[in-house]
């Protein structure tokens, strides 16, 4: 038998870390971005426990000035903000990779009046006119901008984006150019853009290594790579936030390979399960991670180097979306995900547990199972981590207790409410009950509140409040007020009822 200290060894994690070479924490910050000095809280965290590097996608947060300062967030940060992030990312020696978005998910700029025009599409404001000089120029400008901010703390990697861009060629210039290059089809123009925003990037940066997403990349043709050179000006990152990588096989790796010799891969850690997503989903991305090494594993020699492995966490699924999880909330995923990466091909699901244990400051040792087991951690926001997950299993009580109560869906649906028609008995058994949540929702909204003011600013914590507690406590309050007009009601009509329905005919 072996003895305590063997089998304690066994459980201890053992780590690879050439499995990948560069661990790219991602901050999203086109939503809910968090004050400064909880960003640097992060970073430490992150550095500590395996992270070489950070991807910043700044977008509206930027302290744009000039032409695009109209774009800027009400709750941008400021230059002297953002200095100094940088600067304690480099004291940390984390390499910093600038995200600025380049060909879709342009709505940041696109969606005011100025830049109407720039559009691939009116009614989408996301893709810009790619043979429109000037509004490519606008583009550039904001590149130019954040390089110029970015520069003197170091530069190796820059990111542009280029993902899901859902339409090209559609736009008047697009159509004429395509006219007057019939050889030519509208993915030269999306080829040649790209060519243009990475050899810009060059101009600015020298030897600066150019990251774009793969996904509309890996539909060009081969010789379209080689004519613009797209292989040697970027390195392709595939992204793959599902748990079993079903976007990825043998046929797709080697298919990539053939085109592009650096790759880098790109997993999640929050904002990928659903767009409305308020609780993390820690399982969800502890398997999406585990089967990258997996991949990566298998398909990884097929390039030339496979250069590193970026965990995202998307704060909204584009622009114009709601909030996903809060950073606070998914950072026990950060530190999981981080370890599972750091370990690489000597992944071991129990010594990784038991590694963000220790990382998390935890007095018990946590399970991807319960919430809860993470109470007893003390990382950064642990108090909001605690008390939003609080909140989420009272929501499933009130939804248990009263939405999809006997009580409510019987005798308070809208048939009852719209014709004063209901057995009283049945609906002052619920008034307490409804009372009692209403009470317990706002006191919980009150701790919510009070824990986010520390790490965001007020626009944020208002936005959070109304998505996610806000109609919970409304519609309660309205479950309430319709008792309260029922209970008045002494005597009721005699059946049937002239009931007067929409209208409903197909289209």
């Amino acid at each position: 038998m072996r003895n305590q200290d063997e089998a304690q060894n066994s459980t201890k994690a053992s780590y690879d870390e050439s499995f990948y070479a560069n661990r790219i924490i991602h901050f999203d910050l086109k939503g809910a971005a968090p004050k400064i000095s909880y960003l640097k809280e992060v970073l430490r965290l992150i550095k500590a426990n395996g992270a070489t590097g950070i991807l910043l996608e700044w977008e509206d947060t930027f302290p744009f000035s000039g032409i695009l300062a109209e774009n800027r967030n009400s709750d941008a940060y400021t230059v002297e903000e953002v200095r100094n992030l940088l600067e304690t990312a480099k004291s940390l020696k984390l390499d910093v990779i600038p995200l600025v978005p380049t060909f879709g998910h342009l709505e940041w700029i696109l969606k005011v009046e100025k830049f109407r025009q720039y559009r691939q599409n009116d009614m989408f404001p996301q893709v810009i006119c790619l043979a429109d000089d000037d509004g490519v120029s606008v583009v550039l400008e904001a590149i130019r901008q954040v390089v110029q901010l970015h520069q003197s703390f170091g530069i190796t990697y820059f990111h542009i984006g280029a993902d899901e861009a859902f339409q090209f060629g559609e736009c008047l210039k697009d159509r004429r150019w395509l006219k007057e290059n019939k050889n030519k089809e509208k993915d030269h123009l999306a080829a040649m853009h790209l060519a243009k925003i990475a050899n810009y990037i060059k101009t600015l940066i020298p030897n600066v290594r150019v990251l774009a997403w793969y996904d509309m990349i890996k539909l060009f043709e081969s010789s379209l790579i080689e004519l613009y050179h797209l292989d040697k000006l970027l390195e392709v990152v595939v992204w793959d936030y599902s748990e079993t990588l079903q976007q990825q096989n043998e046929f797709t790796w080697n298919s990539l390979a053939a085109k592009f010799p650096i790759v880098w891969g790109s997993s999640a850690y929050k904002g990928a399960n659903g767009p409305l997503s308020a609780f993390l989903d820690l399982k969800h991305y502890f398997r999406n991670n585990k089967s990258w090494i997996t991949h990566r594993k298998a398909y990884g020699t097929l390039f030339r180097t496979f250069r590193g492995l970026i965990i995202t966490g998307w704060q909204r699924y584009d622009h114009f979306a709601v909030l996903c999880e809060l950073l606070p909330v998914a950072l026990p995923s950060v530190v999981l995900n981080l370890l599972v990466a750091k370990a690489g091909d000597k992944f071991s699901t129990q010594s990784i547990i038991k590694a963000a244990t220790a990382a998390l400051n935890c007095t018990s040792r946590i399970s991807l199972e319960y919430m809860h087991s993470f109470d007893s951690c003390n990382f950064p926001g642990v108090e909001l981590f605690s008390v939003i997950h609080s909140l989420r299993n009272h929501i499933k009580v009130i939804k248990s207790e009263v939405f999809e109560s006997h009580q409510v869906k019987g005798w308070l649906n809208r048939f009852n409410i719209h014709h004063g028609y209901t057995q009283l008995w049945y609906l002052l058994q619920m008034k307490s009950i409804i009372e009692m949540h209403i009470s317990d929702m706002l006191n919980l909204t009150k701790m919510v509140q009070s824990l986010m003011q520390p790490i965001f600013r007020k626009n944020t914590i208002d936005e959070w409040l109304y998505e996610y507690t806000d109609p919970i406590i409304e519609q309660l309050r309205e479950l309430l007020q319709h008792i309260s007009e029922l209970k008045m009601q002494r005597t009721f009509a005699v059946r049937n009822f002239d009931i007067k329905r929409k209208q409903m005919h197909a289209s």
